[in-house]
């Protein structure tokens, strides 16, 4: 297939590209999101992501040639490398980027039966949320429930945290966390909420047998009392320094250490 070039600013194209990078109703909208680097737009190819769009640099072109592991993308274009830099979520841009369609992953609690996975309840850094999926594909639990009233999952700076993980690994996403974790419990799940205090035991006191799912929560907040209410138990990390509390990410990685060793 032949690059389309595009010149101008005021393409439709490259109108619909920023307003993909900038907004997330946006995304939803038009049920489609934006990858920026070789690495995510190869891990999109290879785990069956629908590219409407590839986008590539002048120079990008020049030095990669047609990128045959991108084939199937429905639309290639190239850019002078000026106007991709506009379209470009980074500083030093690669030069490469692709429109994907969002895949189906709203949660059915009916659907999961067994399993270890972490439920994130209205996570607002996408930094956190990258950092915690690229943790929970590393050691290996089955996957993060993600509440969407946090931060999108499909954002450029949580899929860049993420290095991929959130284009190779199971997300499910939650309209509402409260109803759907209830519903787990409901099938089996041992359902814990992880705390700072008041918890019933330490993380290193629990059996993470299968099926189980333990809830980080927001980061300024925590769980939230409703949340909380669902959990067959509360538990927390032992602390002897004086913290008074962990990032997000890294009381995650702990608990997902737990949670498989």
């Amino acid at each position: 297939m032949q690059f389309e070039k595009i010149v101008s600013k005021d393409n439709k194209l490259i109108k619909k590209i920023k307003k993909l990078v900038s907004s997330a109703s946006y995304r939803r909208e038009e049920n489609a999101f934006v990858l920026e680097g070789l690495r995510l737009v190869l891990d999109a190819a290879k785990n069956g992501y629908a590219i409407e769009t590839l986008v590539v640099s002048e120079s990008f072109l020049e030095a990669n040639g047609g990128l045959k592991e991108v084939q199937s993308s429905k639309q290639r274009v190239v850019l002078p490398d000026s106007l991709f830099k506009t379209l470009s979520d980074t500083v030093s841009p690669q030069g490469i980027l692709c429109v994907c369609n969002m895949p189906k992953t709203i949660l059915d609690p009916l659907k999961i039966n067994k399993g270890k996975y972490l439920i994130l309840e209205n996570t607002q850094d996408p930094a956190n949320l990258g950092a915690i999926a690229r943790t929970a594909e590393a050691l290996g639990i089955d996957g993060l429930i993600v509440s969407l009233k946090g931060c999108d999952p499909f954002s450029p700076k949580a899929q860049r945290a993420a290095m991929g993980a959130l284009v190779r690994f199971p997300i499910y996403l939650s309209y509402d966390i409260i109803e759907d974790t209830r519903k787990l419990k409901d099938k089996g799940f041992s359902i814990y909420a992880s705390v700072v205090s008041d918890a019933d035991c330490e993380i290193t006191k629990v059996s993470y047998d299968a099926p189980s799912a333990v809830i980080i929560g927001n980061e300024a907040n925590g769980v939230t009392e409703q949340l909380k209410a669902v959990a067959n138990s509360k538990i927390t990390i032992p602390m002897s320094g004086r913290a008074e509390s962990l990032n997000a990410a890294a009381a995650a990685a702990i608990i997902i250490w737990e949670m498989v060793k």
